[in-house]
């Protein structure tokens, strides 16, 4: 038997957490066994170059209209004619179109890959088209098991279609050490503590209540800085808050960035209120880096951060409880630190991106082999 050929159907090429985890996934699959061709349905294109440099044939198919049958067809024949064995879907509109076209062009394993549990998939009209098409899936790859959960009771997935595989940091890039970006560029003085986060600014991600915390921490610590890396459409609206408040000598909006691990190499904390998510990526970045951190106990957040030991959980929309998280650890530098240590070794134990390709090229492998077929469950 040849290479396995895989087809990875994306919704865009956004920088957005499942993007990049495609991307990192693709990055490291063993291409002496496995051929990856990508396929964007064109909705974004911020990291298309970074897809274009990997060693793989990347392909974008538009759509002419909002609702575009055709490209069910097209999609079908492609996967007929390239003799494609696995197609593994990524976000709303590759779940709908892939379900569909994979099996009917002639795919002996088709996937759906779910990484985030977001109020926005449970709008009528997309649950509708979703319910209806996964169907036709094989299996539906759920990040963490609070994922799995909601996609049993909010999107009624049968329970038996889905498999965990939690998310992977790559442990050479995310690691500790020292930061080659040197903090007086960005205003930061040496005697300065600094609280980081780093997302999309969005109401997700609860920066508000960071910045309502940021007002009762400074009061008893000012020498903290907190720095937000992201852009997003509510960056005017914190901007005005963080003014409102007095706090622009503390907070740092860096805008969108591409050396996310030498900003978290800088950091001393890391937070992250959000309010839904799949299974972070970003806080299992900051924990590979030795990052404690204080974060809302959402979804497959309470999966990765062991409260107590690698971090603090606080309740959400809480800035009170997130402000004597985040003054507890500004006060022990010695809880600081273990806890970093602690939520380094956590992830090499239980979160490395080898042990999440392994557990991918696994599934494709057995389906590739007409194993499917036989068994309900891998």
């Amino acid at each position: 038997m040849g290479k396995i050929k895989v087809l990875q159907l994306v919704e865009g090429f956004n920088f957005g957490g499942a993007e990049t985890k495609l991307l990192e996934l693709v990055q490291h699959m063993d291409n002496s066994r496995f051929e990856t061709l990508v396929m964007s349905l064109g909705l974004g294109n911020e990291i298309e170059d970074q897809f274009q440099q990997l060693n793989c044939r990347v392909i974008t198919y538009y759509r002419q209209k909002r609702v575009d049958v055709s490209l069910l067809k097209r999609l079908q024949e492609f996967i007929r004619e390239e003799q494609i064995d696995i197609v593994m879907t990524t976000l709303f509109y590759a779940d709908v179109l892939g379900a569909l076209a994979g099996h009917k062009g002639g795919a002996k394993g088709v996937f759906s890959w779910e990484t985030i549990s977001s109020p926005k998939w449970l709008v009528p009209h997309r649950l509708f088209a979703y319910r209806y098409a996964i169907r036709k899936v094989d299996k539906v790859v759920s990040v963490s098991k609070a994922t799995a959960k909601w996609l049993v009771e909010k999107r009624k997935v049968p329970p038996q279609k889905i498999t965990i595989i939690p998310y992977g940091v790559n442990l050479d890039k995310f690691k500790p050490g020292t930061s080659e970006i040197k903090r007086s560029s960005l205003g930061i003085d040496d005697r300065d503590v600094v609280i980081g986060q780093v997302s999309r600014l969005t109401d997700q991600k609860g920066h508000t209540y960071l910045i309502d915390a940021a007002k009762l921490v400074v009061r008893q610590h000012p020498r903290v800085k907190f720095v937000l890396a992201g852009d997003g459409p509510l960056r005017n609206q914190l901007e005005a808050q963080i003014r409102q408040n007095g706090l622009q000598d503390h907070f740092i909006l860096l805008g969108f960035r591409r050396d996310v691990p030498e900003l978290l190499r800088l950091f001393d904390i890391f937070a992250l209120p959000s309010l839904y998510e799949g299974l972070p990526n970003v806080v299992l970045e900051a924990m590979a880096t030795a990052l404690p951190v204080v974060a809302t106990p959402v979804d497959g957040t309470k999966e990765a951060v062991a409260d107590g030991e690698t971090g603090l959980l606080v309740p959400e929309k809480d800035p009170g409880r997130l402000a004597k998280a985040l003054l507890s650890l500004l006060q022990n530098d010695e809880k600081r630190i273990r806890m970093g240590q602690n939520a380094r070794q956590r992830v090499e134990n239980h979160f490395s991106l080898k042990l999440q390709v392994e557990q991918f090229e696994r599934l494709y492998s057995f389906y590739a082999n007409g194993n499917g077929k036989k068994s309900k469950s891998v």
